[in-house]
């Protein structure tokens, strides 16, 4: 991002992995968050890594970079009468989040229990704590070392299972949490089957609430394929039959159950002693 000086700027990036949108904001520590004047027209440059090693630009999942005929530049102007950017919808752990885990991921034989799959335990606070908020993920440990990293090159590797962010202003990342794409490779419903959600609806799934000022874009049979073929294992929550085609999981999340998760993230994964 280039301000009126012609100076580059670091924008603050956040990637939303339930509605596939990018937000872009400028740096909060640049002349105190006010740098943008009105009647200025700004431009974001979005470059392309120039080889494997580089650590700037745009990396798909599989690491193809932008394509050179792509638009590269996006341009806007600030406008005085422009309305102010909506807050994120609050989430409540206790009311939003935790009875998605408690209805589809806790039984015995998934992540409750004495024994665990992989390691994860979501039928407390106390153990969401322990076993998922900044640990790396069992099927995503194929780095050099047995803890979570932050992003790098290559998708998905030393990824935690939920990243909370690093404190402080910094928001969690629903984009580098592991659970969210386990999650994503499942087909959502058009209604839930968690306890107290909203009755179901008739039709096709309907986008989530979210801040987000675009149509959302649900993901295509190609993309979640692709996705899984970087996720190993089985989508979860995990499918009564094993050997079922991928996305045919009786007790998916919906969309807004899958947006209340990441957005739980994105506020930085905050829990409380214990839930009611």
């Amino acid at each position: 991002m280039r301000n009126e000086r012609g100076e580059y700027l670091t924008p603050d990036v956040a990637y939303d992995p339930v509605a596939r949108v990018v937000t872009i904001r400028a740096p909060s520590a640049v002349d105190g968050g006010g740098w943008l004047q009105i009647g200025q027209t700004y431009r974001v440059d979005i470059l392309s890594p120039q080889s494997p090693t580089d650590g700037n630009g745009l990396r798909a999942i599989d690491g193809a970079v932008l394509d050179p005929s792509s638009p590269s530049t996006i341009a806007f102007a600030v406008e005085a009468t422009a309305p102010p950017t909506p807050a994120p919808p609050s989430v409540d752990f206790c009311r939003d989040v935790f009875p998605i885990f408690t209805s589809k991921c806790t039984s015995s034989v998934c992540h409750g229990g004495s024994l665990p799959a992989v390691g994860l335990r979501l039928d407390s606070t106390t153990n969401i704590a322990a076993t998922a908020i900044g640990r790396v993920a069992e099927e995503a440990n194929t780095g050099p070392r047995a803890a979570a990293e932050p992003p790098g090159f290559l998708f998905g590797e030393d990824m935690p299972i939920v990243d909370p962010g690093s404190g402080g202003p910094s928001p969690g990342s629903p984009g580098d949490s592991w659970l969210m794409y386990k999650l994503l490779m499942a087909v959502p419903p058009a209604c839930s089957s968690t306890p107290g959600a909203a009755p179901c609806d008739a039709g096709a799934p309907t986008p989530p609430k979210s801040a987000h000022a675009v149509a959302w874009q649900p993901l295509s049979d190609a993309e979640r394929a692709t996705l899984a073929s970087f996720v190993p294992g089985r989508e979860m929550p995990y499918p009564a039959n094993p050997s079922a085609p991928l996305g045919t999981d009786t007790s998916p999340l919906t969309l807004q159950e899958l947006e209340d998760v990441s957005l739980w993230i994105a506020q930085g994964a905050p829990l409380p002693a214990t839930c009611p």
